[in-house]
């Protein structure tokens, strides 16, 4: 195989959270308020439940091809040419998310803390990090990851603890008689899509030592990201209530901002900037390994290591290029981004292509 690092379950349980929960826990309260006011807890709690599904789809399929990766038995479910048509369009996808992620990162950073610094300057620094990890194989940022999400997992707590003086429930009344279903269900919509991002176990699998409990790692990944955002979105509803959050981008970052303890203790931004760079940077490694992976074994290449580069300027011109401001940014990840990835690539293609393999009998069958 192009990679020959191998990880565990609890290694790989870590990576699948930090693919997901560092950067979403600045958007989510935000997005889903918007949408559901204060029953957002119950949208979060709807799309854990999708990601459970997604996270059962994509190991289903998987193990029913050993060894292979998503990009791999693409080809040997749709022959050749059609595989690989497809194959380049999850490459892309990957390659569209890392550069969302690498935007929203570079828009934070400027936006609440650097606004005199370009952002094409934080984004090369962290996309010549990331490059250097992902050269260095999976082994190494997972490892990193072990020591990194303990802490940030750590900070969300202590942030929240501290917060406790301004915290009043009754914001979160009444529950879900005043909206009603349909907000909460489209309130669902964009964390599912971040959810669904566990389908990445699907090129994962063939690198676990025991790949029969992909499933197991999916699912506590699903669940402790989701009891966290709900964690996260309840703090932020109960602090400022639901009107509040919906209006601010980055509700969890003012609400640190309130900390004030003793006289002495406050101005703890610096937990958020924390969160975001490690975070930050271990997400942008997942998907960026991902890609690159996908491309070597789609070119049919005996290393991944000279597309680093290439895949590098690619993702960092994207996120450049993509969006107009971050105003425009949010936009695009609250009304479209969350349909067309659950829609395309979480849900639909892998759906397709297990449909596929069990009507043509391809594959190792599962109990």
């Amino acid at each position: 195989m192009l990679e020959e690092g191998k990880i565990n379950s609890k290694q790989a349980t870590l990576l699948m959270v930090s693919m997901v929960l560092p950067t979403t826990l600045l958007f989510v309260a935000s997005v889903t308020a918007h949408l559901a006011k204060q029953d957002g807890w119950i949208s979060i709690l709807l799309a854990t439940l999708a990601g459970l599904l997604i996270a059962q789809l994509a190991v289903n399929l998987s193990l029913r091809f050993p060894g292979k990766t998503l990009f791999q038995y693409l080809e040997v479910i749709l022959g050749k040419w059609p595989g690989k048509v497809v194959t380049l369009l999850f490459i892309w996808w990957f390659i569209q998310i890392n550069a969302e992620i690498l935007r929203q990162y570079g828009s934070f950073m400027v936006s609440a803390f650097m606004p005199e610094t370009p952002i094409i300057v934080l984004e090369l620094l962290i996309t010549l990090i990331a490059a250097y990890a992902v050269r260095n194989g999976l082994e190494v940022f997972t490892r990193a990851n072990e020591i990194i999400l303990p802490v940030i997992l750590g900070l969300i707590i202590i942030v929240n603890i501290l917060l406790t003086p301004e915290v009043n429930l009754k914001r979160l009344l009444p529950v879900f008689i005043e909206n009603g279903a349909v907000p909460v269900i489209k309130g669902a919509v964009m964390p599912a899509a971040w959810m669904g991002e566990i389908v990445t176990i699907a090129v994962l699998i063939p690198y676990l030592n025991k790949a029969k409990e992909a499933y197991r790692v999916a699912a506590a990944a699903t669940l402790i990201t989701g009891g966290f955002l709900i964690f996260t979105f309840v703090g932020d509803v109960a602090i400022f209530g639901p009107e509040v959050t919906a209006g601010w981008i980055f509700p969890s970052l003012n609400k640190v901002r309130m900390i004030h303890l003793a006289n002495f203790l406050e101005r703890l931004e610096a937990f958020v900037m924390f969160i975001w760079i490690a975070g930050g940077l271990i997400k942008i490694c997942v998907f960026y390994w991902v890609a690159v992976l996908g491309s070597a074994q789609c070119l049919e290449l005996k290393d991944y290591k000279p597309l680093v580069l290439p895949v590098g300027v690619i993702l960092l011109a994207l996120s450049i290029m993509a969006h107009d401001s971050i105003l425009d940014l949010f936009t695009f990840l609250g009304r479209f981004w969350g349909p067309y990835a659950l829609i395309v690539f979480e849900a639909g293609i892998p759906l397709l292509l297990l449909i596929i393999a069990v009507i043509r009998g391809q594959g190792v069958k599962q109990n």
